[in-house]
């Protein structure tokens, strides 16, 4: 039988920290520690309980759930908890096995394929502890940090909540031939469906899930320079090259903030098309649901061209409906969304060149030389005297 050189793979030295540094405590430690002596590992539980808790199918119960996971992984003081623990150590005794076989037969490239997988592992494993202490810290925000979207995603809550709450039932550790580490997601639906995600996937929907601060941010100090600019009489602004930055900055990525969240001010993109009385028509969307008006299908041909639009934007439901088929199609959606952006910085430029304008003019009046002239100009110009002035005039 071959010598091992010295090489222990009960678990090994690196996977061993790379679970202590997962925070781990309490019963989970007692765990660890006893994994380190001598058939412990065979006293692990093999397997876990598929059945999934029946959940609640309203948005309150789910948020409520949600939360939940939360402050789990806050009681425990760590985003792992023992049941995940129990699945690493279950599945490493297997890859041990496999290891330990290839010392007894000499085999040194599948010695050095293990270990290096191993080594894998325990990268991934502290990979996704840094990725879930993210969460938590967007789910600690104060006001709350996740977007308007992400609340209303009844499938990302479900698995958010299953990665938090890692009761060793929704959320099953497995790890991919190159040593990547994912989970396998029990989802109650309907319909009820397994999904895999990689902590790559779930680092993209912490970073989509984040209310878009910066873009809100960003939004809103253009439009106060814009009217700054313009108030001041140096205004450089274009429509047409505003209408393409816009474009050019949406993409899969950030459409659905400028749907669901309050970029430009106190309303969204779609509050401000629902309640827009006669919306303007700009590319033809691609119909992917079943619309109908009053129930006649208006696009036979699966596409809302102009014609069709004019008899959808009739009601609310109709309009609500189509900001739906919008919001999944990007490339379509930043052309009505850049049309939008760019009619909210024409009226910061308008309202800024108004400002310049009256301020201007109860300048030149106030300076006028005599009480004659006063009247005079308060003749030619009691219309626009009265706007410059208001209620004061």
């Amino acid at each position: 039988m071959a010598e091992s050189t010295g090489v222990n793979y009960n678990l090994g030295s690196d996977t061993l920290g790379a679970v202590r540094n997962a925070g781990l405590g309490g019963e989970a430690r007692e765990r660890l520690q006893k994994s380190v002596t001598a058939d412990a590992i065979g006293g692990i539980a093999q397997g876990v309980v598929d059945k999934v808790e029946e959940k609640q199918e309203d948005t309150a119960t789910r948020l409520e759930n949600w939360d939940s996971g939360f402050d789990a992984m806050e009681d425990r003081a760590s985003w792992a908890s023992g049941e995940l623990f129990d699945q690493f150590q279950t599945m490493e005794t297997g890859y041990r096995d496999t290891y330990v076989e290839a010392v007894r037969t000499g085999d040194k490239q599948t010695q050095q394929r293990m270990l290096k997988e191993q080594a894998t592992r325990s990268s991934g494993l502290n990979g996704w502890k840094e990725t879930m202490e993210t969460a938590k810290q967007v789910n600690d925000m104060p006001g709350g940090g996740w977007s308007n979207t992400f609340e209303k995603d009844k499938e990302s809550l479900e698995i958010m909540n299953a990665l938090t709450t890692l009761d060793g039932k929704s959320a099953v550790t497995k790890f991919g031939e190159n040593g990547e580490m994912v989970f396998e997601i029990k989802l109650a639906g309907p319909p009820a469906k397994t999904v895999t995600k990689t902590r790559r996937q779930i680092d993209d929907m912490v970073a989509k899930g984040t209310k878009p601060l910066k873009l809100k941010q960003d939004m809103g100090e253009r439009l106060i320079k814009i009217r700054k600019d313009a108030e001041e009489g140096k205004s450089d602004w274009d429509r047409n090259r505003s209408y393409q930055n816009v474009v050019d900055s949406i993409d899969e990525n950030n459409v659905s903030h400028y749907f669901n969240e309050n970029i430009l001010g106190k309303t969204t993109f779609r509050e401000d098309f629902i309640s827009e009385e006669n919306p303007v028509w700009s590319k033809p969307i691609n119909i992917e649901s079943n619309l109908t008006l009053m129930g006649v299908d208006p696009t036979p041909d699966g596409v809302i061209s102009k014609d069709d639009w004019v008899l959808m934007v009739k009601d609310s439901a109709t309009k609500d409906l189509i900001m739906d088929e919008m919001e999944r199609q990007p490339d379509i959606a930043k052309h009505y969304i850049a049309d939008w952006v760019v009619n909210t910085e024409e009226q910061n430029v308008t309202a800024g060149q108004t400002k310049a304008y009256n301020d201007n003019l109860k300048e030149y009046y106030e300076n006028l030389p005599n009480a004659k002239r006063k009247a005079e100009f308060e003749v030619e110009n009691a219309e626009a005297l009265k706007k410059a002035y208001g209620a004061n005039f």
